[in-house]
């Protein structure tokens, strides 16, 4: 028999914007300015938005990583979308065959004085030790930290 490995993780993360709820929530929404800033990582990782049917049931399928390796492939459903105020997707990151993580991702968009602060909180569940829960939350910073430069 095979040893299966399950641990559980919440992981939150929260960046600021200097720009409308309006213009934070569509660069979620809008395929091309995803491919610009959704990929953890630095300059030698890139991301391929495969698919992207951003409305509730619909899917996102990215492909991501360091260039010349295997990619990973984040398959995303979109459980719930409230426009401009919030999202929730389930997502299961998989390389190759192996599949790594599945979680439910909340993304909220509040607005605090002149700023939108984005809070992004996973509920990660990593298998047969697959991912760890610092490297998802270092991930998430990231690609948030490239938002926030994106919309600078």
């Amino acid at each position: 028999m095979n040893d299966v490995a399950t641990t559980h993780h919440t992981i939150t993360v929260n960046r600021a914007f200097q720009a409308t709820r309006a213009v934070v929530f569509a660069a979620w929404r809008d395929p091309a300015a995803l491919q610009r800033w959704y990929v953890p990582g630095d300059a030698h990782w890139t991301s391929k938005i495969v698919a992207h049917d951003f409305r509730v049931g619909g899917s996102k399928r990215i492909s991501f990583g360091p260039r010349d390796e295997v990619p990973y492939t984040e398959d995303c459903r979109y459980e719930d979308i409230v426009d401009g105020q919030r999202l929730c997707f389930s997502m299961t990151i998989a390389r190759a065959a192996r599949r790594l993580t599945t979680s439910m991702v909340t993304v909220q968009f509040l607005i605090a004085g002149a700023r939108v602060h984005v809070i992004v909180t996973d509920q990660l569940v990593i298998l047969d030790g697959g991912d760890t829960a610092e490297d998802r939350e270092r991930g998430w910073g990231e690609t948030l930290d490239k938002l926030v430069r994106l919309l600078s």
